[in-house]
């Protein structure tokens, strides 16, 4: 049975000025181990017969077989699998990748056919030393001779084992000695498969050839058999399906086999992928910031009747549902919860006047601003100018407070030390424990007895004597405990530093100052980020402990408006997709000629066996990696520009893992949709037509 068999095969071409015959009726049977030489003037369809018969261009009109099977009906997933399992080609101008080594050039088909894995080194190398390239199996492509290319090209041709190798004119660039060498390897390939060598040189088919078939005008004028050889049976090909692995080392070494594509396109995703990250977070806390109020009875207060528009995203309180005293078991239990936090003891509010008067040495600035810790502050100390606060009169405050480090300021009210406190009784006197109060000191502040609170005065002496106030005398007696917030006299604190903070509008008192001995009935825990609070928050037992943070408990009338705040967010995400898909337009205009110049890449990788369906894949990991990799970067270098300027500090400090998903996977989709737009347009065209094409734009 023939390898191959034409009957009546003709093939047309149609152009501008008509239809043009490359062959016309042409019968002809091709076997196996026969060398044979096709010649003929230009244009005699010489190159349109081995396109045909190597199923890398269609034919119009007859049948041909292969093995005795029709291939008119083929499709070209079928083509595919022929050229996979039976071609290997030669070709005049080599075809060969200019941007890998030679060793990587004969890899790529055995990759191709799936060649076990552990073999493939192996006989990539044995190749490479018998085309007489060893020593060069390291160099790129691009810096061989014409005559090392097409002994490239021949040991990747043998390295697919196939019983047909086609060879279009493999000697037409090359000096003699090198045409001869090229010749000799071509016959003793022919000893155990069919060779199809196209040459102008009649010589070839004289001295090498089995069999000589000349053409005219797309037609055979002679067919000649040179020399008799019997025909020997073609082996049963089976090449396994390629891996999703082995498609991911190939895009792998597409892209690092061409440094400054890579190192461009890289950029250019780096730059679009930030600005994207930038926008999608500003747009992000736009939807975050999206409230609705409700006004009840005229009653303005907020939860627990706390002034939250004063209080801290970065802090919540937390008491004990049952009303008892926290322990140290409760402390242990909330220093271990897992973020950046720390855990005060016995602190109820520092919100609770959100009015403070600031008196520098020329004047009174009234301020309404949030009262905050510097442990908010202990990681973006880069934001500070001049020292943090080290004794306890020592003060941050926020930039544009008309306020300048060194300056002696005047605060109404001692808010180190405004908290939830008992006093315990001394005789007729009442202190408060662990605070060193000096004798005689004038405090104001309330006192909550176990019946409800009482007011008692402003100015009082300290210690609390409550007999010289009016109280109750039996209600005394029978009372271990009181409570009081106390609002200590105008005190004198120091500015050591000016919080680059974005004009938030704070004051930051030392974080030690908040130290308290005893547990209390209240902890506040301050967090260095909203998002640690939430993560926080996020652990609490709700079952024991109550939460007061305004900022992330829901009430039941926020809850109520969750599905219209969900489709405001989701609304703003559409928005910055449709922003990335601009960003993305723009780098697929500025990278589609650099896509555009590797289609003949990818006509060769066809012509060596791989499928339309594995170099879509190959296409997707290429861009998948670059965007990878830019991505890495874009986050790595939001990071630093955020370690100098406060903005982009804040605004990335509020992204989640969430977040971070969501940008992967809108990357992860919009680089699939480049690669798939490139994949439409290379394989629309046939592989000649791509080959003619890449000529073409060359030339």
């Amino acid at each position: 049975m023939s390898l191959i068999k034409l009957e009546n095969v003709s093939k047309y071409y149609k152009s501008g000025e008509g239809v043009s015959v490359g062959m016309k009726n042409i019968s002809l049977e091709f076997h196996n181990n026969e060398f044979i030489v096709v010649t003929g003037e230009s244009g005699s369809g010489k190159s349109t017969l081995l396109n045909v018969i190597s199923g890398i261009d269609t034919y119009e009109d007859g049948e041909m077989y292969i093995l005795g099977e029709e291939t008119s009906h083929f499709t070209a997933k079928d083509w595919e699998n022929y050229r996979s399992k039976y071609v290997g080609f030669i070709f005049q101008n080599y075809n060969i990748i200019d941007s890998y080594t030679v060793y990587e050039n004969v890899i790529l088909a055995l990759e191709i056919q799936n060649y076990p894995k552990k073999l493939r080194k192996k006989r990539a190398l044995e190749l490479i030393e018998k085309v007489g390239l060893l020593s060069h199996k390291n160099h790129k492509a691009a810096k061989l001779s014409g005559g090392q290319k097409q002994r490239v090209a021949i040991a990747r041709a043998l390295a697919k084992d196939t019983p047909i190798i086609i060879a279009d004119e493999p000697t037409g660039n090359l000096d003699s000695e090198s045409s001869d060498q090229i010749i000799k390897l071509l016959k003793e390939v022919s000893s155990d498969r069919l060779v199809v060598l196209v040459t102008h040189d009649p010589l070839i088919a004289k001295s090498t050839g089995t069999r000589l078939i000349k053409l005219h005008d797309g037609e055979v004028i002679e067919d000649k058999v040179l020399v008799k050889k019997e025909e020997t049976e073609v082996k049963e090909i089976d090449t396994a399906k390629t891996s999703y692995f082995t498609l991911m080392r190939f895009a792998l070494r597409n892209i690092l086999s061409m440094p400054k594509r890579l190192i461009f396109f890289t950029l250019l995703q780096i730059t679009i992928i930030t600005v994207f990250i930038l926008t999608y977070i500003s747009m992000m806390q736009t939807a975050e910031n999206i409230n609705f109020s409700f006004s009840m009875g005229g009653n303005d207060s907020s939860l627990f009747d706390f002034n939250t528009q004063f209080m801290s995203d970065q802090r919540m309180y937390v008491t004990r549902k049952d009303g008892k005293d926290l322990t140290a078991t409760d402390y242990a239990y909330f220093d271990s919860l897992n973020g950046d936090h720390y855990v005060y003891k016995n602190i109820l509010n520092i919100d609770e006047n959100k009015n403070l008067i600031l008196q520098n040495e020329s004047n009174y600035v009234l301020y309404d601003i949030m009262i905050d810790t510097t442990f908010a502050v202990g990681n973006r100390v880069q934001f500070v100018e001049g020292n943090m606060p080290v004794n306890p009169y020592d003060i941050l405050v926020s930039e544009g407070m008309d306020l300048k480090i060194g300056d002696k300021v005047k605060v109404n009210q001692r808010v180190a030390d405004i908290y939830s406190s008992y006093l315990v009784r001394n005789g007729d006197y009442w202190s408060i424990p662990g605070v060193n109060i000096g004798s005689n000191q004038v405090l104001n502040y309330y006192v909550y007895t176990n019946y409800g609170v009482e007011f008692i005065d402003y100015n009082i002496i300290y210690p609390f004597d409550p007999l010289h106030y009016g109280m109750n005398p039996d209600d005394i007696n029978n009372v271990e405990v009181l409570y009081m917030d106390a609002e200590f006299a105008p005190m004198e604190l120091i500015v050591t530093g000016i919080f680059k903070d974005n004009y938030r509008q704070a004051i930051y008192i030392n974080h030690n100052t908040y130290e308290n001995l005893d547990y209390g009935n209240s902890f506040m825990i301050q967090t260095t980020s909203k998002i640690e609070l939430q993560r926080i928050y996020n652990q609490i037992d709700r079952s024991i402990y109550r939460i007061i943070s305004p900022k992330l408990e829901d009430s039941a009338l926020s809850s109520l408006v969750a599905p219209l705040i969900f489709l405001f967010r989701l609304f703003f995400y559409i928005i910055v997709l449709v922003i990335g898909v601009f960003l993305y337009f723009i780098l697929y205009s500025v990278t589609k000629n650099i896509m555009h110049a590797r289609k003949k890449d990818f006509a060769i990788f066809r012509t060596i066996g791989a499928t339309q369906k594995q170099l879509g894949w190959v296409v997707i990991f290429e861009q998948f990696f670059m965007m990878n990799m830019a991505f890495i970067a874009s986050v790595i270098l939001t990071q630093i520009i955020s370690i100098y300027n406060f903005n982009i500090n804040t605004m990335i400090r509020t992204l989640t893992y969430i977040d971070y998903i969501i940008l992967f996977i809108t990357f992860t989709y919009l680089s699939t949709r480049l690669a798939q737009k490139f994949n439409k347009k290379t394989f629309k065209l046939s592989i000649i037509e791509n080959i003619t094409e890449s000529k073409e734009e060359m030339s």
